[in-house]
């Protein structure tokens, strides 16, 4: 995770972004997951019965490398995204997958965070990008760009404030809260960026996470009420939004408005226009993996998109970009079956069933204005996986280690 929040081993080791080491790394933690997987207690069989979506995706993910021709290795980037699954199915094969999700989430921060500071403050040419309309430079600390670093931050905040929360259900004396209330702070000192390049996107999504950790908690003694208010929640948005069409404006518009942003998001739909004009030429099964973005396609772009996009800015156009019609359809699979699970989870391991249903619609409004989906080594691509992915009935941990985390094991027959 901290490889997906920052930024490739080579650049690290002073070789830049492209090079050697960084799939070398890849390959090494997908054979070592292997072996971490080949070695747990499972029932594979009924892991990938229960998720099925996930895995037809990748299979015609990796399907779709036989088409796409304008890339030299193909083969090579695939590896990247099966990496992500692998790791993931680590994670959620733990004996406590919600402990392990928070704890990952929270070593990543720790390092990260402060690291981020370091660089901005003290090594502003590995710190900071560089702004091409002579502006401040922005923020980017251990990441590439602005945008994630403010996906860094969405991590750091959570983690800490899950670790506060867990603290004060526990009764925990305030003193030892102080480290979770400092890297809270220092996550709201970069999610600032000095007031000149702020993520807001980033901003958006954190304070809808949070906004939603807090409400479901309201219904921790009748979980079956978060469905239907989920389904509340959907149809007010869908009135709200058709409401505004008929007045000549859009949701769109309004949530920009606020943020102090013009209505096309800072050039995006301009952008999202020409993914779909050119996507149309394969619309069905899409250009393959990872060949839409290839150097031939800034030619075609129209002459406002003049920033040499590399994603569609748009999680599900970058997916009908290089997947097509059939990976949209196979993505919403995914994610409708991760609502269903996580639905069901609530009822029985309230906290997991939260933490999954917090960040599964905290990343899809993030794709709304990012493109997470699917990029191999993505950070909150692997985020959405370790929500997505479910194994918890089918995993057969010694007692003693259950006990000793403290895990209340849920009913299998809630999964049948």
């Amino acid at each position: 995770m901290m490889r997906c929040a920052s930024r490739s081993i080579d650049f690290w080791l002073g070789g830049g972004e492209a090079g050697r080491w960084d799939p070398i790394f890849v390959c090494a933690m997908i054979v070592i997951g292997i072996f971490v997987l080949a070695r747990r207690p499972c029932k594979w069989g009924r892991v990938f019965e229960h998720n099925r979506a996930i895995f037809a995706f990748y299979g015609f993910m990796i399907v779709s490398v036989a088409w796409a021709t304008a890339l030299e290795n193909p083969a090579i980037k695939i590896l990247r995204p099966v990496g992500d699954l692998i790791m993931a199915l680590v994670v959620v094969t733990e004996p406590n997958p919600r402990q392990a999700i928070a704890t990952m989430f929270r070593r990543c921060a720790i390092l990260l965070i402060p690291l981020s500071i370091v660089l901005i403050r003290y090594f502003p040419s590995l710190g900071r990008g560089f702004n091409k309309h002579w502006g401040n430079d922005p923020w980017i600390g251990v990441t590439t760009h602005k945008n994630p670093l403010g996906q860094l931050c969405i991590v750091s905040g959570l983690a800490f404030l899950w670790s506060l929360a867990e603290a004060r259900r526990k009764g925990e004396p305030l003193l030892r809260q102080s480290l979770a209330w400092l890297y809270v702070a220092m996550t709201l000192y970069l999610f600032n960026a000095g007031g000149i390049s702020r993520s807001s996107t980033a901003i958006v999504c954190f304070v809808l996470a949070v906004a939603l950790f807090i409400v479901f908690g309201l219904m921790r003694k009748q979980p079956q009420m978060v469905i239907r208010r989920i389904v509340l929640g959907a149809l007010i948005l869908a009135a709200s939004a058709i409401t505004l069409e008929m007045f000549g404006s859009s949701l769109q518009a309004v949530v920009a408005g606020l943020q102090g942003k013009e209505a096309n998001l800072t050039g995006r739909t301009w952008l999202w226009h020409d993914v779909i004009r050119l996507g149309m030429r394969h619309p069905m099964l899409g250009s393959g993996y990872g060949a839409f973005w290839v150097p031939s396609i800034y030619d075609e772009l129209s002459p406002e998109v003049d920033n040499f996009p590399a994603e569609a800015h748009n999680g599900f156009l970058e997916t009908f970009a290089n997947l097509g019609l059939v990976g949209v359809g196979l993505l919403c699979w995914v994610i409708l079956q991760t609502l269903g699970s996580a639905s069901r989870v609530i009822r029985t391991d309230f906290e997991y069933g939260r933490l999954r249903l917090v960040l599964l619609f905290m990343v899809l409004v993030m794709n709304y204005a990012e493109a997470t989906f699917p990029r191999g080594t993505h950070l909150w691509w692997f985020g959405f996986l370790v929500v997505a992915v479910y194994a918890r009935p089918w995993v057969f941990w010694p007692e003693t280690q259950q006990s000793k985390l403290g895990v209340a094991r849920p009913e299998v027959a809630a999964h049948p």
